[in-house]
């Protein structure tokens, strides 16, 4: 193999990874917007999530009113996905994010956390990397009293196009 050919492989390797990390940030902040249609729109048409051992979701459709609902009841929400490991193979590639979300229910005065992980397998299409399979593997879920100021929360529109980015 040639030192160019080594070096565009690598290249090649590193944006498609920059696009996978790009991927996964785009579908946290999704979730911080309690955006259920665009939180969906990183996964394939059939696309399948799996989350807390409940049953597999098929369909980017059938996701996003997943979404939609279980957004509904939540005030606000941040989730960070990181230490992320990626496996790339062509067209297709397997990553692994571990997962802390703090969330603030309507109904609830304290917070909530959940600590896990997303396993995924990604696929190449005409419209970059998407998520074919995700499983959110949870580890503890709690609840943290506080005596923190809640703020009124305006989120804007998002302003990304395309989306998602990358």
């Amino acid at each position: 193999m040639s030192g160019n050919s080594e070096q565009e492989a690598l290249l090649r390797r590193l944006l498609d990874e920059q696009a996978i990390h790009r991927l996964v940030a785009a579908y946290s902040h999704a979730v911080m917007r309690l955006d259920g249609v665009a939180a969906s729109q990183v996964y394939t048409e059939d696309g399948v999530l799996s989350a807390f051992n409940g049953p597999e979701i098929r369909g980017r459709e059938a996701i996003a009113a997943a979404f939609v609902a279980t957004f509904a009841p939540i005030r606000s929400i941040v989730q960070t996905c990181a230490a992320g490991v990626i496996d790339i193979m062509g067209d297709t590639a397997r990553a692994s994010w571990s997962v802390t979300e703090l969330l603030h229910n309507k109904d609830k005065e304290h917070l909530s956390f959940c600590l896990g992980n997303y396993d995924d397998q990604l696929v190449r299409t005409a419209d970059g990397w998407r998520f074919a399979y995700r499983r959110f593997n949870p580890f503890y879920r709690g609840s943290v009293e506080t005596t923190a100021r809640q703020y009124d929360i305006t989120v804007p529109p998002h302003l990304y196009a395309p989306w998602p980015p990358g």
